[in-house]
């Protein structure tokens, strides 16, 4: 713990408290002795908001530098994905909340592709506005450190609605509503010459409203891209969620494998699982690519058989076969709104999945709030109770355990499930490709043996 002269010394260099504000915080903060001194004053500039309880752990921590990022001061940090860092943060100027997504300096300098997608992000995620998409505000570039400036989304994601307590799976007049908010995010994408290519329960926000938006273009491609970033044979996505021609050529995928990765979302909103759920990477790519997945119908109660085609047909294996649009899904989709139709076919059968309440508003810096409570009850506050000295690596908003993800990607998830498993760079890419024509040598060998024996 610091002395009280170092963290005032440190909280000067870091510009976080302006001089005559530190001046009256210390006026009024009971005297103590050393050690406590200065974690008595980080703990009044944080009932005070003067600092956020990130904010006073990392001074405490001797951090000066890395509070601000162009116009923004930086508050807490949000999430950790395969491409960067995210922060929640506000204008100098303004209380306004946003999201800032940061690429490391490191990993800038040493992977060129990196800095290439992170621009390529940030070029994509500015060419569609709609209210079922996440917003990019601004981009920026402070020395060597390059940045963009997101909306930021309270709520929960549609993994967390399912997983977390007290969630699970969705009745299926709640779940096509709600999807139908995600077909309309998307299709605005689509039209406006993207493909997400990363649909999955956790790219899918869920608001305190009860709208639902579609995050993260890291891994969007525009249409008429000539020269794309994915070199052939580089699988990327999500593994759970990915098209089998996405696990074969991802540079060739279009809208339609967005569909299908819209379909495997869908699945797991209703089954409380992903339909290839477990089984290790080549086994995940093979299965996504030849195998169907158990019938929903069976593994979701409450589902209905024409509910489930709908599903089926998204996740067709050749594309020519599923829908060719979110607008032709649309209306399919629609049918399933009402309550009464499911309830006569299914009767109580319709009741047992749980019935969608959006998350509740977010309390106005709950830390703040626990911080206070704790003081009015006159417990000691640690060091610990200010936030740990780096920033935890996790989804954006919430922890999200994550659903297996490609490795073989040179660039990452944003949440991922991040945690997200850390993506790999392109110098991994031919050892998985290898592993998988092994494994479907190996398949095709005993199959013909199996024939000569038998036949």
């Amino acid at each position: 713990m610091p002395r009280l002269d170092a963290f005032l010394a440190d909280l000067a260099k870091s510009g976080l408290v302006a001089p005559d504000e530190l001046q009256k915080s210390l006026a009024s903060t009971p005297p103590a002795p050393e050690p406590d001194a200065a974690l008595n004053l980080a703990r009044a500039l944080v009932l005070h908001r003067k600092l956020t309880p990130y904010q006073a752990g990392k001074v405490l921590n001797g951090a000066t530098k890395g509070f601000f990022l162009g116009d923004y001061r930086i508050l807490r940090p949000l999430g950790e994905g395969g491409m960067g860092k995210v922060y929640l943060a506000s204008r100098k100027d303004s209380a306004d909340l946003v999201a800032i997504k940061v690429l490391p300096p490191k990993r800038a300098q040493e992977e060129a592709q990196a800095l290439k997608r992170f621009r390529r992000e940030m070029e994509l995620s500015q060419r569609v506005r709609h209210s079922n998409l996440a917003r990019t505000l601004d981009v920026g570039q402070q020395d060597e450190v390059h940045f963009m400036v997101l909306e930021y989304i309270p709520g929960q994601t549609l993994y967390d609605a399912v997983k977390q307590e007290p969630g699970g799976p969705l009745r299926v007049t709640d779940c096509a509503r709600l999807f139908l908010k995600v077909v309309d995010g998307l299709e605005a994408a689509h039209q406006g010459g993207l493909v997400h290519r990363d649909i999955k329960p956790s790219n899918i926000m869920i608001t305190p409203d009860g709208n639902a938006l579609v995050l993260d273009l890291g891994l969007a491609r525009a249409t008429e891209d000539d020269k794309p970033l994915t070199k052939p044979n580089v699988v990327i996505g999500t593994l759970d969620y990915a098209s089998p021609e996405q696990l074969v050529n991802a540079s060739s995928a279009d809208r339609r494998s967005d569909l299908y990765s819209l379909g495997c979302t869908i699945y797991f909103t209703l089954a409380g699982r992903a339909p290839f759920e477990g089984g290790d990477l080549v086994n995940k790519i093979f299965k996504q690519r030849m195998e169907d997945p158990e019938l929903l119908e069976k593994v979701a109660r409450g589902v209905p058989s024409a509910f489930a085609a709908i599903v089926r047909k998204l996740m067709a294996k050749d594309p020519d076969d599923r829908y060719q649009s979110c607008a032709e899904l649309r209306p399919d989709l629609a049918r399933w709104t009402d309550p009464a139709k499911v309830r006569a076919i299914l009767g109580t059968e319709a009741e047992v999945a749980r019935a969608f309440k959006p998350p509740p508003p977010e309390i106005d810096d709950i830390d703040l709030r626990l911080l206070a409570d704790e003081w009015d009850e006159g417990h000691s506050l640690s060091i610990r109770d200010l936030g740990a000295a780096e920033p935890a690596s996790a989804p954006m908003h919430r922890p999200v355990p994550p659903p297996v993800r490609a490795v073989v990607v040179p660039q990452g998830d944003r949440r991922a499930p991040p945690a997200t498993t850390p993506s790999s760079t392109d110098r991994d890419d031919n050892r998985w490709l290898i592993q998988f024509i092994v494994a479907a040598v190996i398949v095709g060998l005993l199959a013909i043996l199996a024939i000569t024996l038998f036949a």
